[in-house]
């Protein structure tokens, strides 16, 4: 791979492995990066998180960047990056500040994207300078009762 790739997706540079064909179940930690490759079910805390394409995981993630190729059967919180390549498919909640997501990729679940403090200190300030934010709904007209229609006098058909 060139250096100028962002995420080397071969074994340099990879702390830990779990291979294809390989089968993993309990929690790991690894200071560094970790990739899966095989099948892994349990929790993962790491730094950065590369799944293969073949790889089926079922786990509660928390990694600073990751990469997602295969299948994720739970949530991901990264916080910094999460690229989903067209082979993903992700069954579970994504917790991001960057998402990348490929044509042809699947997420089901709820993308939660920025950091919901920064948005809660300016939507503070904003209430204090007395302003609204720009994206808050307006509030309903409130309904006016319909006018009656004027009553006409009637017409005399006498001469």
């Amino acid at each position: 791979m060139s250096k100028n790739n962002k995420y080397d997706r071969g074994s340099s540079g990879v702390h830990s492995i779990v291979g294809e064909g390989s089968v993993f179940e309990g929690n790991i930690e690894v200071e560094g990066s970790l990739r899966i490759d095989g099948r892994f079910t349990g929790t993962v805390k790491c730094d950065a998180f590369y799944v293969g394409r073949s790889a089926e995981v079922t786990a509660e993630i928390q990694a600073n960047r990751s990469v997602v190729g295969g299948k994720i059967k739970g949530n991901l919180v990264s916080p910094l990056e999460v690229v989903v390549e067209e082979t993903a498919t992700i069954v579970g909640d994504v917790k991001t500040d960057s998402l990348q997501v490929a044509e042809k990729a699947v997420i089901h679940g709820v993308v939660d994207m920025g950091k919901a403090d920064v948005y809660d200190k300016r939507l503070a300030a904003l209430k204090q300078d007395g302003k609204e934010p720009r994206n808050k709904p307006e509030k309903e007209p409130e309904k006016q009762p319909a006018k009656q229609p004027e009553k006409q006098p009637a017409k005399n058909d006498k001469k």
